[in-house]
């Protein structure tokens, strides 16, 4: 069953309006989360609603990785950075919710990232449906460091976020980068703003883009607790999130960008994680965290299995408690809203990308 999102529900204050080319106006929900990450403690974090979007449409034709459309402004798309998100796709219906980086756009036409193939080849076309919607970025998630925390001495970091990309293969993997927030170091010459920590004296790392669809973690390390709470707009359309798979077994670190908790009935990880059909070789695993606990370094606070049906050991279709593998399902168990999970895959026969389709748990009213 879906939970129905009403404006009361999300304590919303306004509507935002869309308008597209041909001026056609678009209601959708705005209000606020907002997560707590307790003092001395690590906790996983993703925005799990968007920014408002700038245009939704349809398209008058693709070429490659070319977008048409009538009536934009060259360069809007691209000073804030924008992803196009598939909305409709008549061909490819597997294709909506998939997020495109977008490198450029004209006064007709946009240009995007299609990664390994161009947009045209996997099937979008003229008549479907897109939205362009900008970026969340480090300064505008986390603005002045909120639900992170700052430092006036780079030389003293208490707080950071780290990001935990699938950027490569293997178990356990460590972060791939660590941002701090600086409110202002006079004495070090470094003015506020968001910054490498490896590189706490270059470039301000304000216009970071944050990608909904991986992990980042915060380390709060005050004794307090912080909260971050993000306003922005419901998600109408279901979320597409790449699964890289390998050789090797490989940790997949991925994003519950949703607004509401998550079953795993209703979860659709049954199509990224391989189901067993013996309970006693169980090959890939589903960890998910205790975010709200406090403690640095956490282990997984709960590890799930998705078994296809062992009828030799009396266990049917379903999630599964790692941890006790014959007992009762836990398919009403939830990932929690805002927060990251980890997939453990098995090695592969060769290097490939699965699709985790992360449908909507509710309805718009």
């Amino acid at each position: 069953m879906k939970t129905k999102i009403t404006y009361s529900l999300l304590a919303a204050a306004a509507a935002c309006s869309l308008v597209n080319a041909q001026t056609t106006a678009y209601t959708t929900p705005v209000g606020y989360v907002s997560l707590t990450i307790p003092a001395s403690s690590d906790s996983t974090i993703t925005p799990s609603l968007e920014r408002s979007p700038l245009l939704k449409t349809s398209t008058t034709g693709v070429s490659g990785n070319i977008v048409s459309a009538a009536g934009l402004t060259a360069g809007a798309f691209v000073a804030p950075q924008c992803y196009l998100q598939v909305v409709t796709c008549a061909a490819t219906p597997g294709l909506v919710g998939k997020r495109f980086a977008i490198d450029s756009n004209t006064t007709g036409t946009i240009t995007v990232d299609g990664g390994a193939s161009t947009l045209q080849a996997q099937g979008f076309a003229n008549g479907d449906v897109f939205k362009v919607i900008p970026y969340w970025t480090l300064a505008t998630l986390f603005p002045a460091g909120a639900g992170v925390g700052s430092t006036s001495d780079v030389f003293t970091i208490e707080s950071v976020l780290y990001v935990v990309d699938n950027g490569s293969y293997g178990v356990n993997k460590a972060s791939s980068a660590t941002y701090f927030y600086c409110s202002g170091d006079e004495g070090n010459g470094v003015a506020a703003g968001w910054y490498d920590a490896n590189d706490p004296f270059g470039a301000s790392a304000d216009d970071l883009v944050i990608d909904p669809t991986i992990m980042y973690m915060i380390r709060n390390g005050s004794a307090v607790a912080n909260t971050l709470t993000v306003t922005g707009q419901v998600p109408d359309v279901k979320s597409l999130a790449l699964v890289p798979v390998s050789t090797e077994q490989n940790d997949v670190n991925l994003a519950v960008a949703l607004p509401t908790d998550l079953s795993l009935e209703n979860s659709g990880l049954q199509s990224v994680v391989q189901g067993t059909n013996d309970v006693f070789t169980i090959e890939e695993l589903v960890y998910v965290y205790d975010d709200e606990g406090e403690g640095l370094n956490k282990a997984a606070s709960a590890t799930y299995f998705y078994c296809s049906g062992d009828e030799g050991n009396g266990v049917s279709a379903g999630w599964y408690d790692a941890n006790d593998p014959f007992g009762a399902p836990v398919t009403g168990n939830v990932l929690k809203a805002g927060r990251c999970i980890t997939i453990r895959k098995s090695s592969y026969a060769s290097n490939d990308i699965l699709d985790w389709s992360l449908a909507l748990p509710y309805s718009i009213n």
